[in-house]
């Protein structure tokens, strides 16, 4: 395929892909990390280490895959770097090659997030996880090798004007196979998380299979008569709000690119300031980074976690004076029994119980 160039940029307009590919690169920086630490955390640490990465859950499987797909969609960004050093787009095989890679990235990352939340609440096997995860990379897979083979000769992915990606004569593709299932992600992480926030708070209540909203009285009834319910409600009130970060967030990164995206869509010849373009991919290519926070501030337990030990002391101390019958053994003795478990050093430890549970 012969190499086109295109329309060449001023000065601003190369400033602005200039603060993208930043943005993808703490991106990138930060999932290499997170990857680096979880793969030298497999397979390095010896078994019984202090710190240790496994796959015990299917949050665990979810998260993994999100990042290596945030990381393909920082790299698809981090090829703008041609285009800024050169000062315009040029159609070919690199530009290809770069709008294959940040669709990969960006539908990966969206399905995998999504499915992450459908599966926010359903307590299954590792396996489970595995099967749909493997999907969705079947389902990647056959869009590419698709879209490959039925637009051979075609300029499929080519110049949309600051980047390479499908073009705009492609506007259905475009919609159908992102920005619709962008809107959709978007609208179940605010319901799923919202409903979560919602039922910790206790203005929804979910048992047996039904679903009601409380009453005040409700509430309040239920405020006076449970045990320690001061501390419960704290806790509650700090998970739900932690919960809600999730779609804030997400919609956060994705609002303003589907904004100016919708604008281009509906009327072609509407003037849309670059500046306003620039900002809105900015955000989401801060999304790598951003998934990165906010899962080891509020899902800490996805991370290489450490172990300690715990003294069980549950056996009635011993005092001087004391006499200690057969069989009773003190806080003191060496007898005591010592229970390994899993915790982190953090003042998050009771919200990681909670947010597992949930899990």
């Amino acid at each position: 395929m012969s190499s086109t160039p295109g329309t060449p940029f001023d000065f601003g307009t190369r400033l602005g892909p200039v603060f993208i590919i930043e943005a993808d690169f703490l991106s990138a920086l930060a999932v290499t990390s997170v990857l680096l630490y979880i793969g030298y955390s497999a397979v390095k640490i010896k078994r019984g280490a202090s710190r240790k990465w496994s796959t015990e859950t299917h949050i665990h499987w979810f998260f993994l895959n999100l990042m290596i797909f945030d990381l393909i969609q920082a790299a698809g960004g981090l090829m703008d770097i041609k285009w800024v050093a050169q000062a315009f787009v040029t159609e070919g095989r690199y530009c290809t090659a770069q709008g294959a890679i940040k669709q990969i990235g960006e539908v990966g990352a969206i399905a995998v997030h999504t499915c992450g939340v459908l599966a926010f609440r359903w307590k299954s096997p590792p396996i489970t996880a595995l099967l749909v995860i493997s999907f969705i990379w079947i389902f990647i897979a056959l869009i590419i090798g698709i879209t490959f083979a039925t637009h051979k000769g075609k300029v499929y992915y080519g110049d949309t004007q600051y980047w390479c990606w499908i073009t705009s004569r492609y506007l259905s593709q475009q919609i159908a196979l992102e920005y619709l299932w962008l809107w959709i992600a978007a609208f179940v992480v605010l319901v799923v998380y919202a409903s979560l926030a919602l039922i910790l708070k206790g203005f929804i209540v979910v048992k047996r299979g039904s679903i009601r909203f409380t009453t005040s009285e409700d509430r309040v009834k239920r405020q006076f008569t449970s045990s320690h319910s001061t501390s419960r409600r704290l806790d509650s009130n700090s998970v739900a709000m932690k919960l809600l970060f999730y779609p804030a967030v997400y919609i956060i990164t994705v609002l303003p690119i589907s904004i100016v995206r919708f604008i281009t869509f509906f009327n072609a010849n509407a003037y849309v300031p670059f500046t306003a373009t620039a900002f809105a991919d900015i955000l989401f290519a801060s999304s790598g980074l951003l998934n990165v926070i906010l899962f080891a501030l509020t899902r800490p337990k996805v991370l290489p976690s450490r172990e300690v030990v715990v003294l069980d002391t549950s056996a009635s101390p011993f005092r001087h004076g004391q006499t200690r019958a057969k069989g009773d053994y003190g806080n003191d003795d060496i007898c005591d029994e010592v229970t390994p478990i899993s915790a982190s050093f953090s003042p998050r430890d009771k919200y990681n119980s909670l947010i597992m549970q949930l899990s």
